[in-house]
């Protein structure tokens, strides 16, 4: 990105803000340890759900290691992680444009690998990203989206491909499966090119055990993968301290 090479005022963890359309918006970023401005980084945006926080999805819970949603500790030092604040600690259609420039920005004033850029979330912060995906399919190489939907919308006039990953309870009392999640699924699936695909039903009443399965024939280098798990509304079956999701999102973002 335009950032390789350049000295930069970020450094660890800082809390920041960016004018976007004449108002000021808060988003949180961290460096890898040893952040080399000559080494092209990974990017991740990490999105709050409806009525969470930047600072919750950095800070994660307490002795959990699920600092932005479990990546940071599966993290190679390899990868910039920032957590926008929506507006309200919401994510109406229009806040794209918001993260939009939050990345253009972040491309301008560090080293970026442009090809490495990616969303998650979850619930609200999934749909984002889902929203992400579908503005900026040219921008974000891959999202994953937990127990999201389509509430902050999809812009339908760049139907690129984004490689995609899902997870989902099929007990969602919130988010509601399959009515949420799946057309978003199948959606990225076809704009991927893969061949149709009826998920399966999971067993295991803990939660533990989801079954994930791979799109087939996709376009090269545009995977779709879903977990299905047998849970309520939760980005981290059965809970943070023991979660199977970070294990699943870094095994498909870092395949990039």
């Amino acid at each position: 990105s335009p950032g390789c090479g350049t000295t930069t005022s970020f450094s660890g963890e800082s809390r920041n803000s960016i004018n976007v359309g004449g108002t000021n918006r808060e988003y949180i970023i961290r460096l890898p340890d040893g952040y080399d401005s000559n080494n092209p980084y990974r990017l991740m945006v990490s999105i709050h759900c409806l009525n969470g926080t930047a600072a919750g999805v950095a800070s994660g819970s307490p002795g959990t290691n699920y600092q932005y949603y479990g990546l940071w500790s599966r993290d190679d030092d390899n990868t910039i992680f920032v957590a926008p604040q929506g507006i309200d600690n919401s994510w109406p259609p229009g806040n794209e444009d918001f993260i939009g420039q939050l990345v253009q920005m972040l491309k301008e004033e560090l080293c970026i690998d442009e090809t490495r850029v990616f969303a998650e979330g979850f619930s609200m912060g999934g749909s984002m990203s889902y929203a992400l995906a579908c503005k900026f399919p040219d921008v974000f190489r891959a999202i994953a989206v937990h127990s999201g939907g389509a509430m902050s919308g999809c812009d339908q006039s760049n139907r690129g491909p984004v490689a995609y990953f899902m997870t989902h309870g099929i007990n969602d009392s919130v988010c509601r499966y399959p009515s949420f999640g799946v057309p978003q699924l199948n959606d990225f699936a076809e704009r991927n090119g893969c061949d149709p695909l009826t998920l399966p039903t999971p067993t295991d009443p803990s939660g533990n055990t989801p079954i994930c399965v791979d799109f087939q024939n996709c376009d090269p280098g545009y995977p779709t993968r879903a977990c299905v798990f047998v849970g309520d509304h939760t980005p981290s079956p059965p809970n943070e301290a023991s979660t199977w999701v970070p294990d699943e999102t870094w095994d498909f973002i870092s395949q990039f």
